[in-house]
């Protein structure tokens, strides 16, 4: 494979008419462009605040702002209808947008970049972007947690034994189990509260992590943005790049953690040996060779992810880590990382949901187990230390049984 040409790569910002060696281009880019593209709204409303704060404080003019406000409504409509996307000769989704709105408006366009450097202007996509990720996480949780809750309305009041080290120890339910389950999803929901926190204050004006000596109306912005506030100091934007992704990865490890336990239990209940539940049919898969195979694939593949997933937190760790404060281009390695697990784990919350919705117990085969006799031995030990005799004298007559 031939190297990349110069050609290949639109003139990116910073361009100061030096050499630009290609190969370098391709390599600090990688994917980036392909990351930028989940990017494109809400870098275009970012811009559409700033360009309004640049006006409050006299920056602009009247008309360019009109001008300017005009060509980024139109950018985004056309991104909308599917017309244009980030490609793969920008360098981000900042300069696929300048250029293209630079190309629409002349000199006006050039304007939309005063008072504003791409370090906070990511770090301001990245926080607008992880509001809507949340909240797209949250629905997600909601709906396998009330999936739990209607399987305890099917089914709760079954028997199902209770097990530890994989062993019958004591009579259970239906309803105790599937209720951890949910209140473990519930709980696991109360952790974006600590990522939504980290998303609170807007970093557009600190600049390149050290202010802008403009005399920028960031509390205008800040508000129009729905931020509770400007981050302050100013250093903090670029001292916290990748916090706020970390947090919001090590809220969704909770939710890995909570399927992960539900998938083994299910993969372990739907075998022949204890044939507890059924799996619904259309969420499992045929075999290739034995006709009568059905197989837990999503059960397994549900396990498979979430231990994948910490994978993908520990990547982003690793991105952030023994770096000074300050930006660094390590940073761009937060994207792929935060959007494959974001990705991942919606993805199995929801197929969570489907999967709990479409269970069905075998009320027959519960009943079976729960019929075992040993299930009642520590009942009866207590019983008897309750009439009086040592908890130690019952136990080791009801262990000779």
């Amino acid at each position: 494979m031939s190297a990349p040409s110069q050609d290949s790569f639109h003139s990116p910002v910073w361009d100061r008419g030096d050499p630009i060696d290609a190969e370098m281009m391709a390599f600090t880019i990688g994917d980036d462009w392909r990351m930028d593209q989940r990017l494109v709204e809400v870098d275009l409303r970012g811009s559409m605040a700033h360009v309004n704060g640049l006006l409050r404080a006299q920056l602009v003019s009247a008309e360019d702002h009109a001008v300017l406000r005009k060509g980024l409504d139109e950018l985004l409509a056309s991104w909308q209808r599917g017309e244009w996307n980030v490609e793969s000769g920008d360098e981000d989704v900042h300069s696929a947008v300048e250029r293209r709105l630079t190309a629409m408006l002349g000199e006006a366009g050039e304007r939309l970049h005063t008072g504003r450097s791409r370090n906070d202007q990511v770090a301001l996509d990245m926080r607008l972007w992880l509001r809507g990720a949340i909240d797209e996480a949250e629905a997600a949780a909601d709906l396998a947690s009330s999936a739990a809750g209607e399987l305890l309305d099917r089914y709760g009041e079954l028997p199902l034994p209770g097990y530890t080290h994989l062993r019958r120890g004591m009579p259970s339910s239906v309803a105790d189990w599937i209720g951890a389950h949910r209140l473990a999803l519930k709980s696991s929901r109360l952790e974006f509260e600590a990522c939504r926190e980290r998303i609170a204050f807007c970093p557009l004006g600190s600049g390149a992590g050290y202010g802008v000596p403009l005399p920028l109306d960031r509390e205008g912005v800040a508000q129009e943005l729905g931020f509770r506030a400007p981050e302050t100091p100013v250093t903090a934007a670029q001292l916290f790049r990748g916090r706020a992704e970390l947090a919001y990865l090590n809220a969704l490890e909770s939710f890995a953690l909570d399927l992960e336990k539900l998938a083994f239990d299910l993969w372990l209940y739907s075998t022949e040996e204890f044939g507890f539940v059924r799996l619904p049919l259309e969420l499992t898969t045929g075999s290739s060779l034995m006709p009568h195979k059905r197989n837990p694939d999503l059960v397994e593949l549900l396990r498979g992810h979430c231990r994948q997933f910490r994978a993908d937190r520990d990547a982003l760790r690793e991105a952030i880590g023994g770096l000074p404060s300050g930006y660094h281009r390590d940073f761009q390695l937060i994207k792929p990382p935060l959007f494959r697990g974001h990705d991942r784990m919606v993805a199995c919350l929801r197929m969570t949901a489907r999967l709990l919705t479409g269970l069905e117990f075998d009320a027959e085969a519960l009943a079976r187990a729960a019929a075992d006799p040993h299930l009642l031995v520590t009942q009866r030990a207590l019983e008897k230390a309750q009439a009086g005799q040592s908890f130690r004298s019952a136990y080791r007559e009801e262990s000779q049984k």
